[in-house]
């Protein structure tokens, strides 16, 4: 009866939520890769081989970096200090390259997609979380110990934490000797406001962002959360990007800027 109620009140949350007034340039052919729950809309014919990705948040799937890695050939820089995604992310890999299956939950058959074993050199895991300084902060567990993904900003209001070492995206950057980001995708459960205003302090360039806003109606640190989501990617369409694309259920936004276009 709870999951049903839940199931309830969260489609209600979503009808009574308003939608952002912000043009989505449809024009841009686009692709999904990944599972229907970790997946992503990234533009077509924009990567390849030498392209620098990084995938900040990874939790217990990790279907879109694989399916980049697949695709492209290109390696997947994943950044997350959560242990048990650290452990699922070093288990996947350890699993692709002795030829046995991993099991992902999202998935609808239950697992991962086989892969070759030289997939696995191309998965580099940085168990450290993007901030927009550099130190260590509380990362604080989500209420329900099934769940996995944990918040620098509390975002589920938690009195559990563990204490993890934090980098601004330009010294995480630095440190792999990355001079530009090809694509970005920022999973952070409500971190994501203050890198994006680190990324324009810094005039990174970063092709392709993939920006999952965590707050939504059915959980939000205010009622301006909307505010807070527009005022973001405006500050981005301000830096010279477009939105090109938006799933229906969730504030995933998959914007490309200007001037690769």
């Amino acid at each position: 009866m709870q999951s049903i109620l839940r199931r309830f009140r969260t489609k209600f949350y979503k009808w009574t939520e308003p939608s952002l007034k912000l043009p989505i340039h449809t024009e841009i052919a686009t692709m999904r890769l990944g599972t229907p729950y970790g997946g992503w809309i990234i533009p077509q014919n924009r990567l390849h081989s030498d392209a620098i990705c990084y995938l900040i948040g990874a939790g217990e799937d990790i279907s879109f970096d694989l399916a980049l890695i697949e695709k492209f050939n290109c390696p997947a820089h994943i950044f997350d200090p959560t242990p048990r995604s650290i452990d699922h992310v070093l288990g996947v890999k350890q699993n692709i390259l002795a030829g046995k299956p991993s099991a992902c939950s999202t998935s609808p058959d239950g697992f991962y997609p086989p892969y070759p074993p030289a997939l696995s050199e191309k998965i580099m895991l940085h168990p450290v979380g993007i901030w927009n300084e550099d130190t260590e902060l509380r990362f604080f567990a989500p209420p329900n110990e099934a769940y996995v993904s944990h918040s620098l900003v509390n975002l589920q209001q938690s009195d559990r934490f563990i204490e993890v070492p934090v980098e601004r995206l330009k010294t995480a950057m630095t440190r792999a000797g990355h001079p530009r980001i090809d694509l970005l995708k920022m999973d952070i459960e409500g971190a994501e406001y203050q890198v994006i205003e680190s990324i324009i302090a810094d005039k990174i360039e970063i092709d392709i962002l993939c920006i999952e806003f965590d707050e939504s109606a059915a959980n939000h640190f205010d009622g301006k959360y909307m505010q807070r989501i527009q005022g973001a990617l405006q500050a981005l369409i301000e830096f010279g990007y477009i939105i090109v694309a938006k799933e229906s259920s969730c504030h995933n936004y998959t914007l490309l800027h200007q001037r690769t276009i």
